[in-house]
């Protein structure tokens, strides 16, 4: 089955083996890196190419995992988002990352609200989504509150960081942007 999501500038699917090059290019930004990655600084060529083999493989264990992020204008890979839960994880996550040169254009929210209705949708018991983000992340919590997600109040610790867990209800994201 192949998945493919639409929004008004952007086509979505699933990650894939011809995702790898602009997904390392992108992740081993310093911009990208600085909230990303554990140290906050860009990880080897190997690293990244096996983090992105688990965002692939994510899909397989899974069901579900982050979307490539298309423009339609151009045809550019511009990022990945969409729904993620690693082991270990406090719940389901939307995540997101854009390509620093593509940032602040909107992207982020336009493809998120897609995910994020993708999974309500395919997902009927899930109660709510979450975001977790670093708190120096003033980008991140922007895009969070333009998808109708919340600071939650809850702390999720990993890698020795302190994340803040952002969440939305289902029945209030539905109401909002269902």
């Amino acid at each position: 089955m192949t998945i493919t999501l639409e929004t008004e500038r952007l086509i979505l699917r699933p990650m894939t083996a011809a995702d790898v090059e602009p997904l390392m290019a992108m992740m081993r930004d310093p911009e990208t890196a600085k909230f990303l990655v554990p140290d906050g600084k860009p990880r080897s060529r190997g690293d990244e190419w096996r983090a992105a083999a688990a965002i692939i493989g994510h899909w397989q264990i899974r069901g579900f995992g982050f979307f490539s992020v298309f423009e339609k204008d151009s045809g550019e890979w511009v990022g990945r988002v969409g729904p993620w839960r690693p082991e270990g994880w406090p719940a389901l996550e939307c995540g997101w990352s854009i390509r620093s040169d593509r940032r602040g254009m909107g992207y982020a929210p336009e493809a998120a609200v897609a995910t994020i209705a993708w999974t309500f949708d395919r997902f009927a018991d899930l109660s709510r989504i979450i975001s977790v983000i670093d708190a120096a992340n003033a980008g991140s919590q922007a895009v969070a509150r333009k998808v109708g997600e919340r600071k939650s109040g809850e702390i999720f610790e990993i890698w020795g960081l302190r994340l803040d867990v952002w969440a939305a209800d289902r029945e209030a994201w539905l109401s909002r942007f269902g």
